[in-house]
C-alpha cells in the first residue's frame, strides 16, 4: 500500500503558510484548486484523484491544539474526509505531530487517548497486524513531556488497553526516527511497534554550493537510508520516499531556509 501524509495549513487561518513569497515569487508552485484548499469540495476532490492515483490511504497531520483539537485549524481536513461522500475510496491514519506548541504528556493522555480510539472506529481507518495504525512525528517530545522512557512505555501500553476495552484489537504504534542506533534503542525501549520517518529531504548527497537536489540522487539516497533500518532492529518499518522539498517560501531570519537545499 502506497499512502500519503496530509498536512492542512491550506485554511487561509495562518498566514505564515500561505505566505507572499509562496503566492508571489513561485509561480510554478500554485496549486490547481487555488491557495485555500481546505474546503469540503475539494477535499471530495482530492480523496477521487488520490485514488484514482494508485494512493490507498492519507495519514493526517492531527494537532493538539492546546486542546482545541475539535476545532483547530489544522486539522479541518480530516473533519472534511470524516464526512467525505468520497471516504470509502480511500483509507486514513492519523500522524500525530507532538511538535512545538502541540506536545502531549501525562496531563493529556487520557483525553487525546479517547479521541484517537474515537477515530479508529471509523471503518475506513486503516490497520496494520489488524489492530490501527498511528504514528508519532516526535519521540523525543513524549520522552521530555513524560520524563522517563518507562513512563513513555506505560503511556503507550494504557493506549492499547483502552483500545481493546473498546472493543479493537489494540494499537499499533509507530514513531518518526532516523536510522541510527541510539533513536532505535529509544523508540524499542518505549514499546513502539513500528518504524517509520515523516520525510527525509536532508539524506540526498549535495554538492558544495549546490542548493538543488536532483530527485534521482534522492532516490538512490533514500534506498540506503531504507536498508539501514533492518540491520538496527527488528522492528516493522514503513519506508518514506520525500519529493519537492522546497521551504523556500517560509525563509525568515530565524530558520535559514532561504539557503538550504531543496528538491
Amino acid at each position: 500500500m502506497v499512502g500519503a501524509y496530509y498536512f492542512d495549513g491550506w485554511t487561509g487561518k495562518y498566514p505564515y503558510h500561505i505566505t507572499e513569497s509562496l503566492k508571489d515569487s513561485f509561480p510554478d508552485r500554485k496549486p490547481k484548486w487555488g491557495w485555500v484548499t481546505s474546503t469540503q469540495e475539494i477535499i471530495d476532490e482530492q480523496i477521487k484523484l488520490a485514488a484514482d492515483s494508485g494512493i490507498s490511504f492519507f495519514s493526517f497531520c492531527w494537532y493538539y491544539g492546546a486542546g482545541n483539537f475539535k476545532t483547530e485549524a489544522l486539522n479541518q481536513a480530516l473533519r472534511f474526509y470524516l464526512v467525505s461522500p468520497q471516504k470509502k475510496r480511500l483509507k486514513y491514519c492519523l500522524l500525530i505531530a507532538n511538535h512545538a506548541g502541540n506536545e502531549i504528556g501525562p496531563t493529556e493522555w487520557d483525553q487525546v487517548s479517547a479521541e484517537w480510539i474515537e477515530k479508529f472506529k471509523v471503518d475506513t481507518y486503516l490497520k496494520v497486524d489488524g489492530k490501527p495504525l498511528l504514528i508519532f512525528f516526535s519521540i523525543n517530545s513524549l520522552i521530555k513531556k513524560f520524563g522517563t522512557i518507562e513512563n513513555v512505555h506505560s503511556a503507550l501500553d494504557n493506549l492499547r488497553s483502552a483500545a481493546l476495552k473498546a472493543g479493537l484489537n489494540g494499537v499499533s504504534i509507530a514513531v518518526c526516527i532516523g536510522p541510527n542506533k541510539e533513536n532505535i534503542q529509544q523508540a524499542e525501549s518505549c514499546g513502539f511497534d513500528v518504524l517509520t520517518g515523516y520525510n527525509y529531504h536532508d539524506v540526498g548527497i549535495y554538492k558544495a554550493l549546490n542548493r538543488e537536489v536532483p530527485i534521482d540522487t534522492m532516490r538512490v539516497a533514500e534506498q540506503r537510508y531504507w536498508n539501514r533500518f533492518p540491520k538496527l532492529s527488528s522492528l516493522k518499518y514503513i519506508p518514506v520516499s520525500t519529493l519537492n522539498w522546497d521551504p523556500r517560501p517560509w525563509a525568515n531570519k530565524s530558520n535559514g531556509y532561504a539557503s538550504a537545499p531543496y528538491l
